[in-house]
């Protein structure tokens, strides 16, 4: 039996340049693709869809490719303008995930190509960013002060609030022991009391 020798290991110049010619050959693979999305090429072949030429043409991107080499390759599609779905097909993964990293990679777009071919606005969060969400408190307090002198009752709050009666008592009652809510007693034996700003 001949023993099996490993290869030599590469000088630095040798790394430095298969990385360099890695880098351009990754380069003109995203080119390539652009063009082959700008120009339909699903069509021409008969294809139904771009994520069908992609799965049928070219499966092997999304099994060759490292995680990291699928977040760029993603990236950089949508960098040039590519839809989420569109960007996402060639490295395999769901649109969604296309999302969360080119988020992560802070790319916001104002239009992308769709996969009819027509522009149209990227997305409504980037036109109007989603506002901040307002805790059960926040909101529990901002409906009770506006109802004014009249007040909330528990169940009052519990059907604007569309939580659990118990979760919306409790709230209520840490809020006015917190004193940032007063709470009324009702006037006669069998009615709710409410709950007022303090």
């Amino acid at each position: 039996m001949s023993a099996v020798h490993a290869p030599a290991p590469l000088d630095v110049a040798r790394v430095r340049k298969a990385i360099r010619e890695l880098r351009a050959k990754l380069a003109e693979a995203v080119d390539l693709l652009g063009e082959l999305y700008d120009g339909r090429a699903w069509v021409a072949l008969g294809l139904p869809s771009w994520q069908a030429l992609c799965e049928q043409e070219l499966p092997e991107l999304g099994q060759l490719l490292t995680l990291a080499e699928r977040q760029s390759l993603v990236v950089d599609l949508r960098q040039r303008g590519m839809s989420l779905r569109a960007a996402a097909a060639p490295a395999g993964v769901s649109a969604a995930t296309a999302k969360t990293w080119t988020d992560n990679a802070g790319v916001q777009l104002a239009t992308v190509t769709s996969l009819d071919g027509r522009v149209r606005p990227a997305s409504s969060s980037v036109q109007n960013p989603a506002r901040p969400r307002l805790t059960n408190v926040a909101r529990a307090v901002l409906v009770v002060r506006e109802a004014g002198d009249a007040g909330v009752t528990v169940h009052e709050l519990t059907k604007r609030l569309r939580l659990h009666h118990g979760a919306t008592s409790a709230l209520l009652s840490r809020l006015a022991a917190d004193g940032r809510l007063i709470y009324r007693a009702p006037a006669k034996r069998g009615q709710t009391g409410t709950y007022v700003d303090a």
